[in-house]
């Protein structure tokens, strides 16, 4: 192969060159460069390979100017210029045609091959750099990108390099601290002075974690500005090793955390001042997360729901400890809980009231409001907060209010009844018509039915008793009447027994129970039982100063009757029998003023008519002593008999009305000795032989020859003489037995008449002062004369009565002791 010197000696001939260097060629040839041998002016000589397409002859003899795009003539013109002038091996890079004709960017490098000092040939070798400059381009795309990011996202950049100990910063480090970059610490002595003294001793030791191991370490530390502020760091920093494990250096970068350490104290701080205001509150707080547990609860909650943090561990579920209920009284299920619906919806509960059962049984309530908390960009609750007041005071009040308007309305309710009522019941003339009124009245405010039914004059409510009903149906009422005049309510039923026991009786039905028939409704009557039927029922007895009246019935269908109602009944009650018994002494005081005056006219006529014999028969003895006609005994003593006989009845008269006066002033004395009633009996009709005689009556006597005893001589003496005073009043002209007989400890004395009798009706009012079963026209007397003994014998310690039918006659009994006890 011919060298470069050879060539310089004998001549430079491209054909020896090519037969001296075949070897070369081949070479030359599989090289991935284009090596080009030109001419000083470009033209191509020799090519070790074309591009596809075009032959290496017809490469050869033609101008590299022709394969270079136009834009890189300029600069590979002038690197040649300058090599052939300089003799000097020059580069450019240039934009030629490439594989399949596309253009590629070459580093072309040009080498001069000169001859007795001139340049006679170049030798050009051009290498396709086309992927390097791209991947340059894009290395230098992504520094700057990087290098804005950097800059952007403010990551200050470090190296120390162990072995030299030289710490390297970018310049967003040195802003970082705060110094110019000529400023930045020569070692890792010199950081650490940057560092605040209380963090120095961590960040050798945090060197140390980050040589250790091969992962990124990530720490925080304080720095001190030359300003003197204080500033937040985060360091993020890696170990760089060499083949052999060793390390190298540490690098990582720096972000300035200073704003958001600042936000997280002051976050911390608003924690705490919210966690403090939240601790403080009276409000409950409750924080509920989506999965049931509890996040926050405050001391407040805690307190009002009886049960620590660690214990609601549950909320909503079997294990939750607290039972809760609605306002009234039914159970509030969990899944209903304010705050399950809004964890459940995400909607917001508010003013939901709930009675809460605390573990203690403690019953507290509670306004509730829930508000549901999302994460952001989504629509599924992730939590919700509960907020409550205890309101258990309230409630309280509430219903203390309640109860107190209650009380007052019921009150008011009560007064205007009992003042409606007594407004009715006023009238004592028409009793009867008043309790129709009267029950009307509480028909429908107070009750469904209401019913007076008052005793008839044998004690009992026989089918001629008075009866006031309001069932609320006129028909229903006459019905029901009707069947009080037909049926007998009996003896041994609910309401004698009421009566008798004189207290208020309720009877309640119970809701799931049929209703309660009303006492003397007789299953039988079908269609009223069925109508009349309740489901509570009260009896309350009408009695008034110790006398049984009647039976009041209430009663009411669709609800049951507290104490209130029966306390208002029993009120009522108590109005209508004071009603009754008023009207019933108003009738015996206008019956009274009757007698009063039919007594004082009796009375005056009673007194007149022995008067006027006696005023007679005085006038005419005084005319006789005057001298006006024969004075002897013949013509005296009879009309001193009349008047002796009219002064004697005149004495009887006074005595009946001073024994009315001791007897109702309670001064009637008994003064008792040693009698013998048979002869005391038989003494006593002798005096009333004469009078006896005049009415045409005899008497018959059946007694014992001697009844020795202890009385009050004068009393028994009245008792007789009042009893045949009687007998020859109403039975002139016909006999009179009189039987006295010992009975044990008593003496019983019977007189019998044969007159007009008594009726039933009037047996009992015989014995009532100015009372008489005739009248007063057709038989005289005051009608004190059976008063008078009735209440001598009881004072005796004994009793009088009478058996007696009408046009037979009648028969008095008088029980005595046999030994009375003397007093007043």
């Amino acid at each position: 192969m011919t060298t470069v010197s050879t060539i310089g000696q004998r001549g430079f001939n491209y054909d020896d060159l090519e037969r001296a260097a075949p070897l070369l060629f081949a070479l030359l040839e599989n090289a991935p460069e284009y090596v080009l041998l030109l001419s000083p002016a470009g033209v191509i000589r020799y090519t070790n390979r074309t591009v596809p397409g075009l032959s290496m002859l017809e490469a050869i003899g033609r101008s590299m100017f022709d394969y270079m795009a136009p834009e890189s003539h300029a600069v590979a013109r002038a690197c040649i210029e300058r090599v052939v002038a300089t003799g000097e091996a020059g580069r450019y890079e240039c934009i030629g045609r490439g594989p399949h004709g596309a253009q590629v960017r070459y580093e072309s490098r040009v080498g001069a091959i000169s001859e007795d000092g001139e340049v006679v040939a170049l030798l050009l070798i051009a290498h396709d750099i086309s992927q390097r400059v791209e991947m340059e381009a894009q290395l230098r795309a992504s520094q700057e990108q990087l290098a804005l990011a950097v800059a952007a996202s403010g990551l200050g950049l470090w190296e120390w390099h162990v072995d030299s100990d030289t710490v390297v910063w970018n310049e967003v480090l040195c802003q970082i601290h705060g110094i110019a970059p000529d400023q930045v610490p020569r070692n890792f002595a010199a950081l650490l002075e940057t560092l605040h003294p209380d963090d120095r001793p961590a960040m050798a030791a945090r060197a140390r974690d980050v040589a250790s191991v091969e992962e990124f370490v990530e720490f925080e530390h304080r720095i001190i500005r030359t300003s003197g502020d204080v500033a937040w760091l985060m360091v993020r920093g890696k170990s760089v090793r060499d083949d052999t494990g060793r390390v190298v250096k540490l690098l990582g970068g720096v972000v300035d955390i200073t704003a958001r350490k600042q936000a997280d104290e002051a976050l911390r701080r608003e924690e705490e001042r919210y966690r403090s205001l939240v601790a403080t509150l009276a409000e409950g707080i409750i924080v509920v997360a989506g999965d049931g547990t509890i996040v926050t609860c405050n001391a407040s909650a805690e307190r009002i729901l009886g049960l620590a943090k660690d214990e609601l561990v549950d909320p909503f579920g079997p294990g939750n400890p607290l039972r809760a209920v609605h306002e009234d009284g039914s159970p509030f299920p969990q899944e209903s809980w304010p705050a399950a619906v809004s964890l459940r919806t995400g909607e917001r509960q508010a003013g939901v009231i709930m009675g809460i059962y605390r573990p203690d049984g403690l019953l507290v309530w509670i306004s509730c409001n829930c508000q549901a908390l999302f994460r952001a960009g989504t629509s599924v609750p992730d939590a919700v907060v509960a907020s409550f007041f205890d309101i258990t005071d309230r409630k309280r009040a509430d219903a203390e209010r309640e109860r107190l308007l209650g009380e007052e309305q019921r009150a008011r309710r009560r007064a205007v009844l009992l003042a409606e009522a007594g407004k009715l019941l006023v009238s004592p003339r028409d009793i009867h018509a008043a309790l129709g009124e009267f029950v009307h009245r509480l028909v429908p405010e107070l009750a469904d039915f209401a019913a007076v039914e008052l005793l008839d004059e044998d004690g009992g409510f026989g089918t001629a008793h008075r009866v006031a009903v309001a069932t609320g149906d006129r028909e229903h009422d006459a019905r029901y009447i009707d069947l009080r005049r037909r049926l007998p309510i009996s003896a041994d039923g609910p309401l004698l027994e009421v009566l008798h026991r004189d207290e208020v009786r309720l009877s309640t039905a119970r809701p799931d129970a049929p209703l309660l028939p009303l006492p003397g409704v007789p299953d039988g009557d079908v269609s009223l039982a069925a109508c009349l039927r309740y489901r509570a029922v009260v009896l309350a007895p009408l009695v008034a100063r110790c006398r049984p009246l009647g039976v009041m019935l209430v009663a009411t269908r669709g609800r049951g009757l507290g104490p209130d109602d029966l306390s208002l009944i029993d009120e009522l009650g108590l109005r209508a029998a004071q009603a009754i018994e008023n009207a019933r002494l108003y009738t015996e005081m206008e019956l009274a003023l009757a007698k009063r005056e039919e007594f004082i006219a009796v009375a005056s006529h009673e007194l007149r008519t022995p008067l006027t014999p006696i005023v007679l028969q005085t006038d005419r003895l005084i005319r006789r002593a005057r001298g006006d006609g024969e004075f002897s005994a013949a013509t005296v003593l009879p009309r001193l008999g009349v008047i002796q006989r009219q002064a004697d009845r005149l004495h009887r008269l006074i005595e009946e009305l001073l024994d009315v006066s001791r007897i109702t002033g309670g001064r009637l004395e008994i003064e008792v000795e040693e009698v013998d009633y048979a002869e005391l009996l038989r003494a006593t009709v002798e005096n009333f032989s004469e009078p006896l005689a005049r009415a045409g009556c005899e008497v018959r006597i059946t007694a014992p020859l001697y009844a020795s005893g202890r009385t009050d001589r004068t009393r028994f003496e009245q008792i007789v003489s009042n009893l045949l005073a009687n007998a020859m009043k109403y039975g002139v002209g016909k006999p009179i037995e009189l039987a006295l007989e010992e009975v044990g400890e008593h003496v019983l004395l019977s007189v019998r008449d044969h007159g007009i009798g008594i009726s039933a009706k009037d047996q009992a009012r015989i014995f009532q002062r100015f009372e008489r079963a005739v009248s007063e026209r057709h038989y005289g007397g005051l009608g004190l004369g059976l008063w008078v003994a009735r209440h001598v014998s009881e004072a005796m310690g004994g009793s009088i009565s009478v058996t007696s039918v009408p046009g037979t006659g009648s028969v008095f009994v008088v029980k005595l002791p046999r030994v009375v006890v003397g007093g007043g």
